[in-house]
């Protein structure tokens, strides 16, 4: 499996096309399907700033080996509305790091989980994720000691 190539734009306004376009060598991706998911995302967040990980793009020290960032992926029947989308969202959150990770992508969200392996919809995925696509680690649902343990020793941590 790999990483598809996918044209996003942070909440920042920065237009990227990741995987080319990550932040750091190793980034954990942490993907949401709905709105409701933000908890999960959060969790995930914390425990990656909480392990070492850069916890934004935004001031990244370029020796950095990881950071992280949010992915909501929104079908492409949004992408009218992507202007009222993001700046709701932009709106609601305001914090210049926040917005710096937080990258959407309206996109043909079926065939984006099946190249990544992504099973369900039903709960958020971290995936570690490299610049050439590769995803040594990818784990749904909370980071509980299991997923943690993954994505950790991916990200090459000692958690």
């Amino acid at each position: 499996m790999r990483f598809p190539e996918l044209p996003v734009r942070s909440l920042a306004g920065d237009d990227v096309v990741l995987p080319r376009d990550l932040p750091a060598p190793l980034t954990l991706v942490v993907c949401a399907f709905l709105q409701g998911q933000q908890r999960l995302v959060d969790e995930w967040i914390e425990w990656a700033v909480d392990a070492g990980v850069a916890p934004s793009p935004l001031g990244l020290d370029p020796n950095a080996t990881s950071t992280v960032i949010e992915l909501p992926l929104l079908g492409r029947r949004y992408r009218p509305a992507r202007g009222f989308i993001d700046g709701a969202m932009a709106a609601g959150i305001r914090v210049p790091v926040v917005l710096a990770r937080t990258f959407t992508a309206y996109t043909d969200v079926a065939a984006f989980c099946r190249a990544t392996g992504i099973d369900t919809q039903a709960t958020v995925t971290a995936m570690v994720v490299r610049r050439d696509g590769m995803m040594p680690a990818r784990v749904a649902g909370p980071p509980d000691a299991a997923g943690g343990h993954a994505i950790a020793g991916a990200l090459g941590l000692t958690r």
